[in-house]
């Protein structure tokens, strides 16, 4: 699961929505019509999100570009700051997430965030989620560890009536539904690699954002004295919930 850098809906909501308008009948050029955010909105969520990443270092939050509904396609969002002095280009990577450059130029002048998309199909809102290694090995203590701060900060910053009850089941490792197949192994302590099988599902806990490949790891189902290889990268990790 899963901040409007940044990763939550119910706190989220206010800092991070847009007003959406319907998609206009006539041909209007995307950069009139542009879905856009206000950068101080932004700032203000990022500020108040670094207290509850800054003591857990195993999670990250990020602004995050999501589609209204499964059918809008991801591929190729592109987000560009735009203010008096200020223009430059924000990449946006394959789960939509992005990190807020901090300036107070931007901020002092009341910049835009502009996605290139018409208004109506996007939102920003924000994304906690598991932080991704470069060696791609995972004990599963940190994984449990990590699936915990993760849950402790969505409940600390506004999530926790929704998540009264729940509980660590996992993590999954998200890939995207084209391409190789995702290529992670559960080692056991003698070094025994078992392949993970991939199934369909949503890589955090937003339906419209469409369906991924995922490598499902219930802690119940493995002994703890492992790990996680995974030789392909993910697109991220996100937390499992029972």
């Amino acid at each position: 699961m899963s901040i409007k850098p940044l990763i939550l809906a119910a706190v989220l909501q206010p800092l991070f929505a847009i007003a959406a308008a319907d998609v206009p009948s006539v041909a209007i050029p995307a950069q009139r019509d542009a879905e856009w955010h206000s950068y101080r909105h932004a700032y203000k969520a990022a500020r108040f999100f670094e207290p509850y990443v800054k003591v857990r270092p195993l999670i990250q939050a990020h602004m995050q570009i999501r589609p209204n509904t499964p059918d809008e396609s991801m591929e190729g969002l592109q987000i560009r700051l735009e203010g008096e002095t200020v223009n430059l280009a924000i990449p946006v990577d394959a789960l939509g997430r992005a990190t807020l450059p901090m300036l107070k130029q931007a901020y002092d002048e009341d910049a835009v965030l502009r996605l290139n998309r018409h208004k109506g199909h996007f939102q920003f809102s924000g994304r906690y989620s598991i932080r991704e290694r470069d060696d791609g090995v995972y004990s599963m203590a940190n994984l449990r560890a990590a699936c915990e701060q993760l849950l402790s900060a969505q409940r600390e910053s506004g999530y926790r009536l929704r998540l009264i009850g729940k509980q660590c089941d996992g993590v999954k490792f998200v890939y995207p539904m084209n391409g190789p197949a995702p290529d992670v192994y559960y080692r056991d302590a003698a070094g025994k690699l078992t392949a993970l099988p991939a199934e369909p599902g949503y890589p955090f806990e937003n339906a419209t954002m469409g369906h991924y490949r995922l490598a499902v790891v219930r802690f119940a189902a493995w002994p703890a004295d492992g790990g996680i290889v995974a030789k392909s990268r993910p697109l991220g990790i996100g937390t499992v919930y029972d």
